[in-house]
């Protein structure tokens, strides 16, 4: 979990909290201390649940949208084929990438509301989880990065290093696919498609 994400939420129920807010205090720290004690009961684990992991995607997006319901909504659909429940995945690999979507597409939008998909599916045999926005592209996102930022995500870069792991360990070929949503676009959205380990 990015560090700045923890400070963010931790200065946003300070927010609420001096803005007497009590509502949306209260709120935010019920899925904040959710998503905590979910994050570091699935750090030990090779595997959990895939409902347990969609879940802690969903209190991440939770979160999120209280801090800014005002720029971008969310759905999480899953193949009413696949039950949740009866999977294991390896966790922790999806949600660096919905944040970087609401921070490196969404964020950079102007005039509108952005949209984030999270969508698992079986195909080909495989489970995949894609998430989809239809921010402004990669190619905006790096013309709009402030040079002098030197602040940098790991999330990303840890979850890509993980499923090489594991992959190694397992003698599995799970991939993570990167494209544009809406190629013919100004603001082409970005599209992940993340190839999840499993174990039934």
């Amino acid at each position: 979990m990015n560090p700045h994400f923890i400070f963010n939420s931790l200065n946003s129920i300070n927010y609420f909290i001096s803005n007497n807010d009590r509502l949306s205090a209260n709120r935010y720290i019920s899925d904040f201390s959710r998503l905590i004690r979910t994050t570091l009961n699935n750090m030990d684990e090779d595997f959990v649940r895939l409902s347990d992991e969609l879940g802690s995607i969903e209190e991440y997006l939770k979160i999120e949208h209280l801090r800014f319901g005002d720029r971008f909504d969310y759905t999480i659909m899953t193949d009413p084929e696949i039950v949740p429940e009866a999977i294991s995945v390896s966790p922790g690999l999806i949600q660096p990438f919905i944040e970087n979507a609401i921070w490196h597409g969404i964020m950079g939008l102007q005039g509108r509301k952005g949209m984030i998909r999270v969508i698992t599916r079986r195909t080909d045999g495989k489970l995949i989880c894609t998430v989809e926005d239809d921010g402004i592209g990669r190619k905006k996102s790096a013309e709009q990065k402030d040079r002098n930022d030197r602040k940098k995500s790991r999330g990303m870069a840890l979850a890509i290093e993980r499923l090489r792991i594991i992959n190694s360990l397992q003698r599995t070929s799970c991939q993570i696919r990167v494209a544009d949503l809406y190629p013919d676009r100004d603001e082409t959205g970005t599209r992940i498609e993340i190839e999840l380990p499993e174990r039934g």
